[in-house]
């Protein structure tokens, strides 16, 4: 077990979006299963099985599940997320805020 790295799983139900979210620490993200639209900062691009991506520190994310019957066996976008959140809990430093 790592004292600074939380590891979580996340599953956006088909059709369903995140609010934005931006908080200290960085994540990397992989797609696990499934397919949609993420947002970091101002970019949006697809995302499908397989794909990872980077969430800064501080900058606004969300996603949106697209996935179809086809392409998941959940019929949900499932990311796993790497963060260092940790780090910054136990500095004290931590934040996070939903975007309006």
């Amino acid at each position: 077990m790592l004292s600074t790295i939380r590891v979580e799983m996340h599953r956006i139900a088909r059709g369903a979006q995140t609010s934005p979210v931006r908080e200290t620490g960085s994540s990397v993200c992989a797609v696990f299963d499934g397919s949609g639209t993420v947002s970091v900062g101002d970019t949006t691009w697809s995302v499908t099985r397989g794909d990872l991506f980077v969430v800064p520190s501080w900058q606004p994310f969300s996603a949106r599940s697209e996935a179809g019957a086809t392409d998941s066996d959940s019929g949900a976008l499932d990311l796993f997320r790497f963060s260092d959140s940790p780090v910054f809990e136990a500095l004290r430093l931590d934040r996070r805020e939903t975007v309006p």
